[in-house]
């Protein structure tokens, strides 16, 4: 294993943990095209321990075009062969095996094969071997991502049975949790330390916002019997005191922070989507659970029902304030972060016993992780392939955007028709056609076209494609354009070490790529 500081950045997205699963992950490429090898490159490289390369094709004059992972003396080679020892250079931590003349069939037959892969990235299959794997990888619970490319359009499906995120990473995540609405008893006690009319100006303009949003709220609760802010009229007078409260607004930058966190001291103690789900979930009172996760949700679950709040997560954003007072402050909320995560365990080893579980079934370093983080745990479980294909995609998704004519719902719906003539004629549109006369195929593919669109908006829906894109799209026929590939294969590798690493949050389901305008969509389907 290569030492922390060849990794030392990605462990700073990841941390130590999800490190560690890359490491330990196993994983399975079928077929070595552009987009596949693209994508094992971008997981080879931060550290997976472990890839296998299954192709039964041999290198042509076109791989050596638009596959960086072939050479010109290649050509000829078992591709499974040339691209494995190629990616292998890219980082000594990953140990490289192909197996060549496998195929999509060799798993599908004895699906027994994919047990000892954490994840299974297939490009470029039929619509028939999309719907074969989908479901073997499903019986096997095998995460599994599909990537195609047709010229200028790429297509990218993921699949995982079940898949729990403690640290999602949203966007707009809120690292701290204040209780500004609902302050805990040492967090009053601390804010009674500060007279905001008689301390100095330095002081003034150094006192933490969160002080000063409790001496704001208790001003106001003064002068209206008790009650906070209820509507937006209320809301912007209780900033128009914050303001009055300073001495000078423009210049008191803790003053303007203040303003900006009020609304933090009206929010509910309400669970919150996607922590809701999960804590609603009925794996949170199935007594043969035995998944730390779960056992953790279960546990949170108590805590709240009990202590009608959350664990602190003990985290205090960057604000203006002296170093004295910022430092009493951090520590204010770590205490009281501990003493949530004491309670925790308490709660932990009750159900432990209730269960008659190990006591190391979850360590103290998992327990405070998922205390920690407990605003951003989720879990996604996403449609079957085999469901997609077989009975159609999402209806409320398709109707919605079908509305929409910006949307490249209309690619996707191409893309399905490129698949299924493909099912029909056993080539794709155009695949074979001289390059001035591939509109020839126009009838017979957009034909097809229209069948999909009965199958996926409705057999009596009015929504019609228009003839350029159809004639576009034959256009592009099967082509494989290397810096398309590269795109698809760099989103896959990320979207794979999503589900590698249980950090950050994957897309759900469908992404699809429209090159020539540079824009993507993510599509649940």
């Amino acid at each position: 294993m290569a030492t922390d500081d060849k990794y030392d950045r990605q462990l700073r997205l990841w941390g130590a943990d999800g490190q560690r699963r890359l490491a330990e992950s196993h994983i399975l490429l079928i077929k070595a095209n552009p987009i596949g090898t693209e994508a094992l490159k971008n997981l080879i490289l931060p550290g997976i321990g472990a890839f296998t390369v299954a192709d039964d094709a041999l290198v042509v004059p076109a791989d050596h075009g638009n596959n960086f992972f072939v050479t010109a003396e290649s050509v000829g080679k078992p591709r499974a062969e040339v691209t494995a020892k190629l990616l292998a250079e890219l980082n000594p931590d990953s140990k490289a095996s192909a197996m060549h003349g496998a195929t999509v069939d060799t798993f599908i037959k004895d699906s027994s094969k994919l047990i000892s892969y954490t994840l299974v990235i297939a490009c470029d299959l039929s619509e028939e071997e999309m719907i074969s794997l989908g479901k073997v990888c499903a019986a096997q619970r095998t995460p599994l991502i599909l990537s195609s490319c047709f010229g200028l359009l790429g297509y990218i499906r993921m699949y995982s049975p079940e898949h729990t995120i403690i640290d999602s990473r949203p966007i707009e995540q809120v690292v701290s949790d204040l209780r500004l609405s609902r302050p805990f008893p040492e967090l009053l006690e601390f804010a009674k330390g500060f007279d905001l009319e008689k301390i100095d100006d330095l002081h003034h303009k150094h006192t933490p916002f969160p002080i000063v949003l409790i001496k704001a709220k208790e001003i106001w609760k003064e002068k209206h019997e008790g009650k906070l802010p209820e509507n937006f009229k209320e809301k912007s007078e209780f900033n128009k005191l914050i303001k009055e409260m300073s001495r000078d607004f423009f210049s008191e930058e803790n003053f303007q922070e203040a303003v900006a966190a009020a609304p933090q001291c009206f929010v509910t103690n309400e669970l919150k989507e996607p922590l809701k789900s999960v804590l609603e979930d009925a794996k949170c009172e199935d007594k043969a659970m035995k998944d730390k996760f779960w056992l953790m949700a279960a546990t949170l679950k108590r805590f709240y029902a009990k202590y009608s709040e959350l664990p602190l997560n003990g985290k205090i954003p960057d604000l203006t304030a002296d170093t004295e007072s910022y430092l009493a402050l951090q520590k204010l909320y770590k205490d009281k972060a501990n003493k949530d995560f004491l309670l925790f365990l308490e709660l932990l080893g009750e159900l432990r016993k209730e269960r008659g579980l190990a006591e190391d079934c979850v360590t103290e370093a998992e327990a405070r992780n998922f205390c920690e983080n407990n605003g951003t745990v989720m879990c996604m479980r996403y449609s079957e392939v085999p469901e997609e294909f077989v009975k159609g995609p999402n209806k409320s998704t398709i109707s919605e955007e079908v509305g929409d004519s910006d949307s490249l719902i209309k690619w996707y719906i191409l893309i399905r028709a490129s698949l299924r003539y493909h099912r029909k004629h056993k080539t794709f549109p155009a695949e074979k056609a001289e390059h001035d006369k591939y509109l020839e195929e126009f009838p017979a593919f957009n034909a097809v076209v229209e069948e999909v669109i009965k199958e996926i908006v409705g057999e009596n829906s009015m929504y019609s494609i228009d003839e350029k894109f159809v004639k576009e799209t034959l256009r592009y026929s099967n082509s494989k354009i290397h810096n398309v590939c590269s795109i698809l294969g760099g989103v896959v590798g990320q979207e794979a070490i999503k589900l590698i690493t249980h950090i950050f949050s994957p897309f759900d389901n469908t992404l699809i790529l429209e090159a020539a305008e540079s824009k993507m969509g993510v599509y649940k389907l």
